[in-house]
């Protein structure tokens, strides 16, 4: 009568259980792990790449002209093999340390790169990165195909 008693017991046990509200959870360990595999993707794959280049500040169409003094002016011509300055040939290195000396002795000075049709583009982005690493801040181009001497 006692195991009766059991039984009877065990099957109310089973009965209570199986009329109870199932507990509903949420596994949020998978949602994490995709959360975070998806943040290490995009910035993995997503591109912060600075701009690079050489950026200007172009005069507007309403300012003026500007009057310089012959020791203002520092006239570089681009050439297949360096710099020509003055008649003298100079590297990049030595190019640069001038320019950075001209800066020292003329704050305000401008730098007047000489350009023909047959130098090439790429010499004129090496002379403009060099007067930026030198802290040339004013550049005038002249057309050396029209009263440019080269």
């Amino acid at each position: 009568m006692e195991n009766d008693n059991l039984i009877v017991k065990i099957l109310q046990r089973r009965g209570r259980l199986k009329n109870r509200p199932e507990e509903r959870s949420f596994d949020s360990v998978s949602i994490a792990d995709m959360a975070f595999l998806l943040l290490i993707f995009f910035i993995v794959t997503g591109s912060f790449v600075l701009r690079q280049g050489i950026f200007f500040s172009l005069p507007s169409k309403t300012s003026g002209s500007v009057s310089l003094d012959e020791r203002q002016i520092t006239e570089v011509f681009p050439v297949e093999n360096g710099f020509l300055h003055n008649g003298i040939l100079l590297n990049r290195e030595g190019f640069g340390r001038m320019l950075r000396e001209r800066g020292k002795k003329a704050a305000d000075s401008v730098l007047m790169i000489h350009m023909g049709g047959k130098i090439r583009y790429e010499r004129l982005v090496d002379t403009l990165s060099v007067a930026r690493e030198s802290g040339v801040r004013r550049v005038s181009l002249k057309n050396a195909d029209k009263g440019g001497a080269l």
